[in-house]
């Protein structure tokens, strides 16, 4: 996962922000088995049989995940709120990112040994188109990030995760941290270089879970989740854009804000009870 995705908003709910760029929330959540298939087969390329035993897969993830860690979720709703209404502490959104880092681990916990069966039907052919294409969006991300063109890209992609989180934010906050994220120090080779350890634990993760050795995989996984050395001074510049950007807002703004997320646990309490 990205640091931005990771650090661009104070409850770094991952699921969620997978999920909050459809018009709909609630619509989204329960498409939730199509919309993974769909993303897990772009990788894999999977055949018909094994597409089938996915949608199962997905289907009983989902009912795990609706009854277990929605709840968890409405909770760290309300602790990012109650942070905002006090003012943000670097203390507390480090404590939201360790409660969005203990969701996605009982997440994988419960994945891995669903998840199993499937890995360990895929052909050496299969495995192949996994890097293969793991390869092109690292092409595609080191384009996207590189020359002159680089600071506008990563600038618009953080507001975009701000707006997605916050709801539509007043032109002087976002004009802050397009500022921000354009004069953060970017290290390419460094970046490019954590990326590509976390892609090769990733593949690594999904090979230990094809051999049913479901804890290794998982902590793999989770090593995904935390910054490297050389990326600890990026990490640092965008937790000080965020607490800058959440501590500077006015009373209007919070008042946004808080809408923008009691609608969301508002569709989460639909969800849970299977609406």
């Amino acid at each position: 996962m990205p640091l931005l995705k990771r650090l661009a908003t104070v409850a770094s709910l991952a699921l969620l922000l997978a999920l909050v760029g459809c018009s709909s929330l609630t619509l989204a959540y329960q498409q939730l088995p199509f919309l993974a298939g769909w993303w897990v087969d772009s990788y894999l390329d999977l055949d018909s049989s094994q597409r089938a035993r996915l949608k199962e897969q997905l289907q009983a993830w989902q009912a795990w995940h609706r009854r277990e860690e929605l709840p968890q979720l409405q909770a760290l709703l309300s602790q990012a709120t109650a942070a905002l209404d006090n003012g943000v502490t670097r203390d507390e959104l480090l404590a939201l990112e360790r409660g969005a880092r203990a969701s996605a681990e009982r997440s994988l916990q419960h994945a891995a040994p669903l998840a199993g069966p499937l890995l360990a039907s895929l052909r050496p052919e299969q495995w192949q188109h996994l890097q293969k294409t793991l390869d092109e969006k690292s092409a595609d991300w080191r384009e996207r990030n590189s020359g002159r063109g680089g600071p506008g890209e990563r600038a618009k992609r953080y507001t975009s995760n701000l707006e997605r989180w916050l709801g539509d934010l007043d032109r002087a906050p976002l004009k802050q941290a397009r500022a921000d994220a354009q004069a953060w120090h970017f290290d390419l080779a460094a970046m490019a270089q954590g990326r590509a350890t976390r892609q090769a634990h990733v593949v690594e993760a999904l090979r230990a879970w094809s051999r049913q050795e479901q804890a290794a995989g998982t902590a793999l996984f989770m090593q995904t989740l935390l910054p490297l050395p050389a990326e600890q001074g990026y990490r640092e510049e965008i937790i000080a854009s965020v607490l800058r950007l959440f501590n500077g807002l006015n009373a209007e703004q919070r008042a946004h804000v808080r809408k923008h997320w009691a609608d969301w646990s508002d569709d989460l309490r639909k969800l849970q009870a299977g609406g």
